[in-house]
């Protein structure tokens, strides 16, 4: 099977409910079940009212066989909600990515006044943020507990939007342009330099929305350290800050650098990292990602 499925969206029709009925009822802990009946559901379909002005459902068609279905609600209130839902068996292969771009693209050219897409992800949802990401969807807001399953603690969702300006942009077709590195973990290989803080073996933890960068990491000494920059291309500009435990307390370190992230042998991404201190002192790293 190949790494990249060919994605296509059609209109739902009532033959779709058995397999929509059993995509929505996989087990997930990152996802509710929208709940459908299979009665209801094939009658509602056959009346069209999955096909209004207010709201359409999609079925997500992968190398020619069902893999999922996406719903867009509230189309008329001027921010549309969209709900995607994916087959186990059809994950990991770029399908969610591709059809929030086709969704931004019949949504924005078919109304004319529909100002925004948007939509909501499991705080852990990893793979449905970097969909998100890729598709220039930004992370606009945390909503705290504001998820939960039966049984199981509340958790918080993450809110993405695609503005009008941003789809006129080509921002949902624009991960060409460089590397997305949200929800990665590099452990650092190689050390060198005037830093006795970092690590070999140090993780950093990568969060991304568009072109920010955030990174966090602990290690030895290191209370907390955070950094944060700006991604272009390969090239990350950035400026840190490390809470250091020391005999007499907390001590506060500063400083900024530049990485260039590059693909290895091995196919995992590599960033080597200059970095130099606000109190003189410099060095470089070796990070890698994690498998």
């Amino acid at each position: 099977m190949p790494d990249t499925a060919e994605v296509r969206l059609r209109m739902l029709t009532a033959g779709d409910a058995d397999w929509v009925l059993d995509v929505d009822r996989e087990t997930t802990p990152f996802a509710r079940p929208i709940g459908w009946e299979h009665a209801s559901l094939a009658e509602e379909l056959e009346a069209g009212g999955w096909a209004t002005d207010d709201q359409w459902g999609w079925a997500v068609l992968a190398d020619g066989e069902p893999a999922g279905f996406a719903v867009v609600r509230d189309i008329s209130s001027g921010d549309a909600v969209i709900d995607l839902r994916v087959s186990a068996a059809h994950r990991g292969r770029g399908v969610g990515r591709e059809v929030l771009r086709q969704l931004a693209d019949h949504h924005f050219a078919e109304h004319p006044e529909l100002p925004r897409l948007s939509g909501r992800t499991h705080e852990q949802n990893v793979p449905m943020q970097r969909a998100f990401n890729a598709a220039g969807f930004r992370m606009e807001a945390r909503y705290r507990d504001s998820f939960s399953l039966s049984g199981g603690a509340p958790a918080s969702e993450w809110g993405y939007a695609l503005t009008r300006a941003d789809w006129q942009a080509g921002r949902h077709r624009a991960d060409e342009h460089g590397y997305d590195l949200h929800g990665l973990r590099f452990e650092v290989e190689e050390v060198t330099g005037q830093d006795p803080h970092v690590v070999v073996g140090t993780i950093y933890k990568f969060l991304q929305e568009g072109r920010r960068i955030l990174a966090r990491y602990a290690a030895g000494d290191i209370v907390e350290g955070e950094l944060a920059g700006t991604l272009v291309s390969d090239l990350l500009v950035y400026r840190y800050v490390q809470d250091l435990e020391t005999d007499r307390g907390l001590r506060t370190v500063t400083g900024g650098g530049r990485s260039r992230l590059q693909r290895r042998q091995d196919s995992r991404l590599e960033l080597v990292n200059e970095w130099n201190g606000d109190d003189g002192r410099h060095g470089r790293q070796v990070l890698v990602e994690c498998r």
